[in-house]
Formats: structure tokens, C-alpha cells, sequence
């Protein structure tokens, strides 16, 4: 009944393994060593059948290859769950399995012949017989225990409780194996007065390997070995958990990256939004976390946790879901320390904040600088348009009304743009206000700029234009200072306001000369920035200023604000809506 009860388990387990998708070696070996303790099983069964002495003692011999694997199966079978490459101790028990089977088949030094008993057939024991179970059942017994023990210490939960199954039972098993198979014929000479157990025994040893099988499950690879060897030295941390959150593997890095010490015990469990603030429930491809302090965590175990509760520490962890025995599946996640990296990221973004903070008021300083609101009269209007290329610009418009009615107007550009070309261009416009109170000519106004600004400025020059303009005798001064020439609408017609003259800030004192126009009614004197003519089309090719003039022509015919409007539309299609330098244009209008 024993044996029959011990068979047919085996049988639903070794059936329920093989219905198990994703089989892999540990679990094979698994099979192939069941299978071979099935054949024990039957073999006791046909013992205990009362069969002809004659045939049984046969079925002895033939049979025996099943209990003189059965150890060295198991041994391979903790070697493969190990991932050990095969020892000379193993290669000794095979060649000892392989070889003692001829000598029970062909003599009888292991099976001697057979003694009949009330419960059935046992073996008379040859000269070998106990030897050969010492060798090949009790000692790959024993050594598959120490090989267990020695691998478990200090591994994850699940990896420890699945070798303590196994050990625990192939201990229980080879202990009721030899107390009633070896020890009694030792002590008795040989004859049993009870039924051995040594085959059905073993079955405690299956049924322990298939609930490690059934509840931990054995990895589909052997990702905890190889873990240790691809991940153990590497920055990274690894940190390996199944679905119920039963921690299967970390490795050094990832310890430390949750703070916990290196001499303290891994957790059975690890729930990762103890230790990883705003860690989230569902699953994520990579995100960045800080992690917790001590203090701040509330799991068991947390008084081996090392990390300082001030240090701030950044990790970015990355998920994958991974299959594991089975239907189960589990959470490989890879830890980085991004700690510098972010910390570098937020004073880059509070560098950037306090920049553009500083922009904006550098902006509104340049709004007050820059002429908003143009002197009005009966005689002339003003029209502009100004449009840096950043939060601030390196263009100057700046208009003055003088005492005697007449203004005065400084267009300028200088080079560059942003914050150090905004700075100048408010130099100058200060050195403009000041120009402008002196009464001063167009041709002065522009050295007096240039010698107040050149032992300051060193890295920019500045293309200007100084215009004067009297409305009462409608006459109109100016000097140029490497400004491009303004533009005259008269009667339909568009012409350059002739004049030339050097840069402002190069080397030495420019050379500068001072002209003089009489304006009519109707006349519009239009000065703009070469950003307007300076866009790139579609090829790279730039519009040129000759393009932008011919523009001017064909629009003409506009009133000026209008105008100023088609002007900058155009330059912007030409360009694609890229605009790469500040826009100013000026426009003044004279009336009848």
C-alpha cells in the first residue's frame, strides 16, 4: 500500500510539472530524476507482487539501475539548480553508477539472490550491496546538502527557502531510508523483520522539489548566477522581484543604493516605495526618484538602512517585466545613480531662471531707454517698429524733442545680439540723452558717443545713423556711421538718402561726415536694421538689401503704418518665420 501510494504521487507531480509552461533545465533534471525514482517505486511494487523466485531475482538485478542512479540524478539535478560546472566528484559518482550496474546484472556481489518475507520479495544482500548504497544513495545525499548549505548563505529569501526545501527533504528521506533499509542489515546480519522504505522515501524528496517548484518557482534562467556575474561589479544596481514582491536577487549596488548596509541581512520582501519617494504602484518603462531617508520609512528592517537623513540622492530606475516558472512573472529593476546629474540640472534650471528673471528687467530697462511714445505735431508723425531678437536687443531708437521744436533721432545697431549687445545699446542711448541736451550736431553727437563709449566697449562696434530734424524750415541733418543709407519715398519713388561714414568703436577715431536734405510734404524718410534684409531663404541664400529696397518700392503705395507692417511680413516669409537678429524700422512722415 506504501509503495503504491508513494508511486502514484510521484506520478501527479511528475505529470503536474510537465503541464508547466516554460520548462528549463533545473526543471528537466527535476523530471529525469523523478522518473527514475517512478521506476524504483514500480520495482518495490513487483518485489511485494509474490512473483516466481525465478523472475524476481531478475527483476532485482534489472531494476537495481534505478536506486544506483537515483543519488547521482539528484546530485546532478542540485548541480544544474546551482549553475555549478561539473567537479571531479561528480564525474566519480557517475563513473561508480555506470560501472556497478554490470557487476549487479552479471553477479552477485550486489544482489545475492532474494529472501521472501511476509510483505513480499526483498534482496539478499551481496558483498557490495550496503557499500553500494552508501556510495551511490547516502553520500551524493549528504553532499547535495552541504552544496545547498554553502550556496544559500547570504543569497535572497526565495533563492535560501528553496534550498532549505531541498535539503530538508533529502535529509528526511535518506533518514527513513537508512534507518530502515541500511542501518537494520548492519546491525541484523543482514535480515529485515519490516518492510524497507528507502524507494517510497524518497518521495519526500520530490515532493519537496516540486512545492519549490509550485509556490518559489525556479528562475526560467539562472538569473540570480548570472546576475552575480554580469552585475555584481557594476555600478548599476540590480534588483530583482517577483510578483508577490519576494526579493529574489540584488546585488551590491543596489544594497547600497537603498542605504541598506553590507553586513545586514537582505529582506524575505521589499517594497520599493518605502525607500524610493513617489514610487509608483503600476509598472514603468524609466523614471527618477529621491530616495528616503531612515527616518522617513516606515518597513521592518529599516534600522539597517545606513543613508544619511540629510543627504538628498536622485535614482533613476528602470522596470521590465520578466517571465519566471511557470505563469509567473517578476520585475527586474536597474537602479543609477543620478544624484550629480540632477543636482546639476537644478542649478542649471535656477541659473537659467535667475537669467531670464534678469532678462525680463533688463528688457524693461531697455523699453524705457528706447523711445515708446514719439514727440506729435502738425507737421511730421512717427511711426516705428521694434522687435528684439531675444528678451533684449542690440538696437537703438531713441528720440528726443529739443527745445526749439525740432528732434532728434539715434539709429543705431550694435553687433551681436542678447544681453551684452542690450548693454551697449543702453550705453549708448544714455550717451544719446546726453548728446541731445548739448545741442550738438548729427557728425559731434556720434564722436562724442564714440569717445564716452570706447574706453568701455571693446568687444562690439556700432553701425549708426544720427538724424536732426527742423519741421519749421523742413530740413533734415544727419551722419552716418556705417549704417546702411535710409530710404526716401517721394512722389511714388523710392531713393537712398545718400551719405556714408565709419563704424562707431573700431579702431581709432571714425571719419564721419555731416549732409543736409530739404524734405517736402508727403515725403517718407524710412531707416530700418539690417536684420529686416539679413533672413535667409529656403536655398540659404540671404534677401540682401537690394531686394529688401525693391520691396519698399512695390509697397509703397501703403500709408506708413501699414507699410511697416507689409515690410516686416515680407522679410519674415522670405526667412520662413526664422528671424535671426532684432528688427527696427523708423519711419518719418512729413505733413503738408
Amino acid at each position: 500500500m506504501i509503495p503504491l501510494s508513494a508511486l502514484f504521487l510521484n506520478l501527479y507531480l511528475f505529470i503536474y510539472v510537465i503541464a508547466l509552461k516554460g520548462r528549463h533545465k533545473v526543471v528537466n533534471f527535476y523530471l529525469l530524476y523523478s522518473a527514475d525514482l517512478s521506476l524504483w517505486i514500480i520495482s518495490v511494487i513487483l518485489y511485494w507482487s509474490f512473483l516466481p523466485k525465478d523472475w524476481i531475482i531478475w527483476i532485482m538485478r534489472v531494476t537495481s539501475i534505478s536506486w544506483l542512479l537515483s543519488g547521482t540524478l539528484f546530485l546532478e539535478f542540485v548541480f544544474v539548480y546551482l549553475s555549478k560546472n561539473p567537479n571531479i566528484l561528480l564525474y566519480l559518482f557517475r563513473g561508480f553508477s555506470i560501472a556497478i550496474f554490470p557487476i549487479a546484472l552479471t553477479t552477485d556481489w550486489i544482489v545475492a539472490g532474494v529472501e521472501r518475507k511476509y510483505w513480499g520479495d526483498i534482496i539478499s544482500p551481496g558483498i557490495f550491496y550496503v557499500t553500494s548504497l552508501n556510495l551511490l544513495i547516502i553520500a551524493p545525499a549528504i553532499y547535495s546538502v552541504f552544496l545547498l548549505f554553502v550556496e544559500s548563505r547570504g543569497k535572497a529569501s526565495a533563492l535560501r527557502k528553496q534550498c532549505f526545501l531541498l535539503s530538508l527533504g533529502t535529509l528526511l528521506s535518506s533518514l527513513l531510508g537508512y534507518l530502515t533499509t541500511i542501518l537494520p542489515r548492519i546491525l541484523l546480519d543482514g535480515n529485515l523483520s519490516f518492510p524497507p522504505l528507502s524507494g517510497s522515501a524518497s518521495v519526500i524528496q520530490s515532493v519537496c522539489i516540486f512545492i519549490a517548484i509550485a509556490k518559489y518557482g525556479f528562475l526560467e534562467i539562472r538569473l540570480e548566477r548570472i546576475a552575480l556575474q554580469l552585475y555584481s561589479k557594476l555600478r548599476e544596481g540590480v534588483i530583482l522581484l517577483s510578483q508577490n514582491g519576494d526579493l529574489l536577487y540584488w546585488n551590491e549596488s543596489g544594497r547600497e543604493m537603498l542605504g541598506f548596509s553590507a553586513n545586514s541581512p537582505p529582506p524575505e520582501k521589499l517594497d520599493l516605495s518605502f525607500y524610493l519617494e513617489g514610487f509608483p504602484i503600476k509598472p514603468f518603462a524609466r523614471m527618477d526618484f529621491r530616495s528616503k531617508s531612515p527616518a522617513s520609512s516606515t518597513q521592518v528592517g529599516l534600522a539597517d538602512v545606513t543613508l544619511p537623513p540629510s543627504q538628498a540622492r536622485f535614482l533613476e530606475v528602470s522596470c521590465s517585466e520578466i517571465p519566471l516558472s511557470g505563469r509567473d512573472k517578476g520585475h527586474v529593476f536597474i537602479l543609477r545613480e543620478v544624484t550629480d546629474k540632477k543636482e546639476a540640472s537644478e542649478k542649471i534650471s535656477l541659473l537659467y531662471s535667475r537669467v531670464v528673471k534678469d532678462l525680463d528687467i533688463a528688457r524693461e530697462v531697455q523699453n524705457t531707454i528706447t523711445t515708446q511714445k514719439f514727440p506729435e505735431s502738425d507737421q511730421y508723425k512717427v511711426y516705428s517698429y521694434f522687435r528684439p531678437y531675444d528678451r533684449v536687443g542690440g538696437d537703438v531708437l531713441n528720440c528726443t524733442e529739443t527745445q526749439d521744436g525740432s528732434i532728434e533721432v539715434l539709429f543705431a545697431d550694435v553687433s551681436g545680439h542678447g544681453i551684452s549687445s542690450a548693454m551697449v545699446a543702453a550705453m549708448a542711448s544714455i550717451a544719446f540723452n546726453v548728446v541731445s541736451r548739448r545741442g550738438s550736431p548729427p557728425k559731434e553727437g556720434l564722436l562724442f558717443t564714440n569717445d564716452l563709449l570706447t574706453s568701455v566697449v571693446t568687444q562690439h562696434f556700432i553701425s549708426a545713423v544720427y538724424l536732426k530734424y527742423d519741421p519749421k524750415d523742413r530740413i533734415l541733418e544727419y551722419s552716418y556711421a556705417g549704417h546702411h543709407p535710409g530710404l526716401l519715398l517721394r512722389n511714388g519713388e523710392t531713393q537712398e538718402i545718400p551719405g556714408k561714414g565709419g563704424v562707431l568703436l573700431a579702431v581709432g577715431t571714425p571719419i564721419l561726415e555731416e549732409y543736409k536734405i530739404t524734405l517736402r510734404p508727403g515725403d517718407r524718410v524710412l531707416f530700418y536694421s539690417d536684420g529686416l534684409f539679413e533672413v535667409r531663404g529656403s536655398k540659404g541664400i540671404p534677401m540682401g538689401n537690394a531686394t529688401l529696397i525693391e520691396a519698399v518700392r512695390k509697397l509703397s503705395f501703403q500709408d506708413s503704418e501699414n507699410l511697416i507692417r507689409s515690410l516686416v511680413s515680407y522679410s519674415e516669409s522670405f526667412g520662413d518665420g526664422v528671424m535671426t537678429d532684432d528688427l527696427t524700422l523708423f519711419c518719418l512722415e512729413i505733413k503738408g
